[in-house]
């Protein structure tokens, strides 16, 4: 069969919201041993805009599809406009999954904006991948402002600068209902991750958000630290790759003195050191709301790691942390390893390129069994079976 007829047979199935063997016949089936008109070598099938177009007409009168995934497929802007008017009808649709499909801001990402003024039911949008810039970040935050269906929005490299964040900032003093923000792999930069900061020392409904890989800085997470001060709702932050430093890290612990609603914090690939680390572990001492911290390949060596030794053998809350490649060697995998003998709190640890030697994994394995002999399972991710 071919694609632009199994399309349309998807759609008139949708119109009728029935499905029957009629829908794909033998005649279909056998067209296919043949090249259809619209099998384009070198294009992906769903490429054509008028496929979809199809598709979009039957949902404006649907009502019983509730997810959409569209991923990876090059809809482009004429494809995401003839869905977007679609979603201004559609009152059942609750997921779009648009991530890889060459929208861009001034047609795609504006026409969905407009749509996402009108539509009540869509609750998660996940739009990684295109290329909708600060233009097509302005038109969402402007749709943003209205809506309050949309709970989770996914803008993944998109080539979102400062401006484009500034706009979706102000949007989230106004909005009550997005509780989940991902702009990872995009250029805020300082700039950005201060107009966030600012958003979030009153917005109530984000508890999560993930900011990895934006050149933030130090000076852009010293900003976000005071705004978490305040912020009382936000549990799950991502700020890995963005060159932190000891000096970005050590601004996030004074702040996780006070905050109480950050469960999940990651740090991964932020260039932190032992310095910075210590500061994180006297927060830890007190702090009873982290569960999750992510440590992956920073430098925190062996000072580092004595350091969070310490405050696990006070700390009731931590269950997983990631310590992978950051140099620990034996001597810090011993002290570490004292720690976890005492801690009752810890079940799942990540120690994998950390040079820890014979006596490091015989540490290991010593505090395995003692676990064991308490009833108690430890889930260690290691490059090799400690059993």
């Amino acid at each position: 069969m071919s694609i632009r007829r199994l399309v349309q047979a998807l759609a008139n199935a949708l119109q009728r919201k029935t499905w029957t063997d009629d829908d794909l016949d033998d005649s279909d089936l056998d067209d296919g041993a043949k090249e259809s008109d619209d099998q384009v070598p070198g294009r992906r099938p769903f490429e054509a805009p008028v496929r979809l177009q199809a598709l979009a007409e039957a949902l404006k009168t649907n009502t019983s599809v509730t997810s959409i995934d569209l991923f990876n497929n090059s809809i482009g802007d004429e494809g995401v406009k003839a869905l977007a008017e679609a979603l201004k009808k559609n009152t059942s649709v609750t997921s779009i999954e648009l991530w890889g499909n060459s929208i861009g801001s001034v047609e795609g990402a504006k026409a969905l904006a407009e749509a996402l003024k009108k539509n009540t039911s869509v609750t998660s949008i996940k739009l990684g991948a295109n290329s909708i810039g600060d233009e097509g970040a302005q038109a969402l935050a402007e749709a943003l402002k209205t809506n309050v269906s949309v709970t989770s929005i996914d803008l993944v490299h998109n080539s979102i600068g400062d401006e484009g964040v500034k706009a979706l900032a102000e949007a989230l003093k106004k909005n009550t209902s997005v509780t989940s923000i991902d702009l990872a792999g995009n250029s805020i930069g300082a700039e950005g991750a201060q107009a966030l900061a600012e958003a979030l020392m009153t917005n109530t409904s984000v508890k999560g958000i993930a900011l990895s890989d934006n050149s933030i800085g130090a000076e852009g997470v010293k900003a976000l630290a005071e705004a978490l001060k305040k912020n009382t709702s936000m549990t799950r932050i991502d700020l890995g790759r963005n060159s932190i430093g000891d000096e970005g890290v050590k601004a996030l612990a004074e702040a996780l003195m006070t905050n109480t609603s950050v469960t999940g914090i990651a740090l991964s690939d932020n260039s932190i050191g032992a310095e910075g680390v210590k500061a994180l572990a006297e927060a830890l001492k007190t702090n009873i709301s982290v569960t999750s911290i992510n440590l992956f390949n920073n430098s925190i060596g062996v000072e580092g790691v004595k350091a969070l030794a310490e405050a696990l053998k006070k700390n009731t809350s931590v269950t997983s942390i990631g310590l992978s490649a950051n140099s620990i060697g034996a001597e810090g995998m011993k002290a570490l390893a004292e720690a976890l003998k005492t801690n009752t709190s810890v079940t799942s640890i990540k120690l994998q390129c950390n040079s820890i030697g014979d006596e490091g994994v015989k540490a290991l394995k010593q505090v395995i069994e003692e676990k064991k002999k308490m009833g108690f399972e430890l889930d260690i991710e290691f490059y090799r079976d400690l059993s």
